[in-house]
């Protein structure tokens, strides 16, 4: 009876530690990917200094997110989309839209895939 009990709470302890991952990851990226909307919205208005301000304080956000991602997940994705919002915020100094808008939406997918490979289904599971 001790070894089921023993069980049963470690069993708990794994599964509200999966369930606070899954939930701390997706807000991060939802924060990041509203921002990232935000952003284009303001490049599109041709607000080129707010984006630009919004966009290095995505990049220091995204800084500090991207360490705790990196401490619960091993993923490709997470250096390329520093990169992309590094290229973002370069494309809006230069006043480059397309180059912008190609890079904001690299930076988009690398986020949902991120987010994607978190949901409890089997693909992610086995």
């Amino acid at each position: 009876m001790k070894r089921i009990i023993i069980s049963v709470i470690i069993f708990s302890l794994c599964l509200s530690g999966a369930v606070f991952e899954l939930f701390s990851v997706s807000r991060s990226v939802n924060g990041c990917l509203e921002e990232i909307g935000t952003i284009d919205r303001l490049v599109d208005q041709n607000e080129l200094s707010e984006a630009e301000q919004r966009c290095r304080e995505l990049e220091d956000r995204w800084s500090e997110t991207s360490r705790k991602i990196d401490a619960v997940l091993i993923h490709d994705y997470v250096d390329q989309i520093g990169i992309s919002v590094a290229q973002m915020k370069a494309y809006i100094e230069n006043g480059s839209k397309g180059m912008y808008f190609s890079s904001s939406e690299a930076a988009k997918k690398a986020l949902e895939s991120i987010k994607d490979s978190e949901y409890p289904v089997a693909e992610n599971i086995l």
